[in-house]
């Protein structure tokens, strides 16, 4: 397998991860702040990726500045930009939240191709497009006749964020490969960092008074998918990111499916949306191609 080819497959994986991490905390949110659910979740990565890591940390590759990047990896996404997505899942939504902030293969293309000196083809520049287009057709749907809702300004925020998060990525990937302990070690930032934010912070998106023994399930299963989405996305974005982001961006496609199964309430599928997704895979298929050719 080529590492190109492993590249696509874990973006393939993490995009799935992504979706269901999206869909069980959207339940979350119902119930949480988003603020609190930002906290939960990275004391779940501290937690499960660190006992793992320091246990299976070989210290003959460790090096500072891998941790460097991952630690203002967590400042800027594990802490602020979660909260920041989770603000803009809880305001418009999971699949128009998520379609907006996976437009990142946009800004992510400049930052390749101006600070990796990556050269993608025209075949990657025109799948990045069908996966771009495939994402919104299938989840935008007007409100009151107008493109822009409430709430679009926590998406795109979230969605500018995660491209440069990527760049952190690759960086700190390629200087030190251990994806796990890199992730428990920004997760290990982002808390107590986000302590010392509270304080700028409305109350209201700290509340937890709702959290029941029902809820419990529903968030151990958030943190699972979410933990493991870490690692996978660490690991694709080792490699080239104008090649991973783009197929990670599918992850919509797969939030509408789940959401059709886990919350009918919400979502529902209709042709608008299975022409979305024949329009993603295609761009999927033609950046797999294009890398390749």
């Amino acid at each position: 397998m080529t590492f190109e080819t492993q590249t696509i497959l874990l973006a393939f994986l993490a995009a799935f991860l992504a979706a269901g991490t999206n869909i069980t905390f959207a339940r979350a949110l119902a119930q949480v702040g988003s603020f609190t659910l930002t906290q939960i979740a990275n004391m779940g990565n501290v937690v499960i990726l660190g006992i793992y890591g320091i246990w299976a940390f070989n210290i003959s590759i460790f090096r500072w500045e891998a941790f460097a990047w991952f630690g203002a990896l967590g400042v800027c996404n594990f802490c602020i930009n979660r909260w920041i997505f989770y603000n803009g899942m809880k305001a418009m939504g999971p699949s128009r939240h998520v379609t907006i902030a996976s437009l990142a293969p946009l800004p992510t293309l400049l930052v390749a191709v101006l600070m990796l000196d990556e050269r993608p083809g025209s075949l990657v520049l025109f799948g990045t497009t069908l996966v771009v287009a495939g994402v919104i057709t299938v989840s935008y749907a007007p409100s009151k006749g107008r493109w822009f809702q409430a709430g679009i300004g926590w998406s795109l925020t979230s969605m500018l964020v995660f491209a440069g998060g990527g760049y952190m990525r690759n960086r700190g990937m390629n200087i030190m490969p251990d994806s796990v302990l890199l992730t428990a070690w920004a997760a290990f930032v982002a808390v107590p960092t986000g302590e010392v934010f509270r304080v700028a912070f409305p109350t209201k998106i700290f509340s937890w008074e709702k959290i029941g023994w029902s809820l419990v399930p529903v968030i151990l299963l958030g943190i699972f998918f979410n933990t493991v989405h870490q690692v996978v996305m660490n690991f694709s974005l080792k490699g080239q990111i104008s090649l991973a982001i783009p197929i990670m961006s599918a992850s919509p496609v797969f939030v509408m499916v789940l959401s059709s199964i886990f919350l009918r309430d919400l979502e529902r599928l209709n042709f608008r949306a299975v022409v979305g997704i024949l329009i993603t895979f295609s761009g999927m298929a033609a950046i797999g191609i294009g890398r390749h050719g």
